[in-house]
């Protein structure tokens, strides 16, 4: 897969993607990565994140929440890391939907315990 074949050259330990053709949700391993991807039964809103193998051995928990957003949570020494991965609508989709997304987002951030450590990846699609 060539966008293995990258990271491993560029030496990325951890990389988010959006806009991907996996249907359902699924995990692989690909290489020295393992892929945790979110979808759904149609082609739109999936995502996914490649974690470095010997970093995906760490992995305490996937959620998957929407079709836009989903989490993993990582044990790196004492600290756990929540790596959210969020597809934000484009220009053009409608003001609910983006909310949607935003207030997910806020809401999955806020749930989190304050001892883990927040880290958003993803396509905000200009919003910050």
């Amino acid at each position: 897969m060539e966008i293995v074949d990258m990271l491993e050259r560029l030496r990325v330990d951890m990389c988010s993607l959006q806009e991907t053709r996996w249907k359902s949700n699924g995990v692989s391993h690909i290489k020295s990565y393992k892929l945790f991807w979110n979808g759904q039964k149609t082609t739109q809103n999936k995502k996914g994140i490649f974690i470095r193998e010997s970093l995906a051995q760490n992995v305490l928990e996937v959620v998957r929440i929407s079709s836009r957003l989903m989490l993993i949570k990582l044990r790196m020494g004492k600290q756990v890391l929540t790596v959210f991965s969020a597809y934000a609508p484009q220009t053009g989709e409608s003001e609910d939907a983006k909310n949607e997304i935003w207030n997910t987002l806020s809401e999955a951030v806020r749930k989190s315990p304050s001892s883990e450590i927040p880290l958003i990846y993803g396509d905000l699609n200009g919003h910050v």
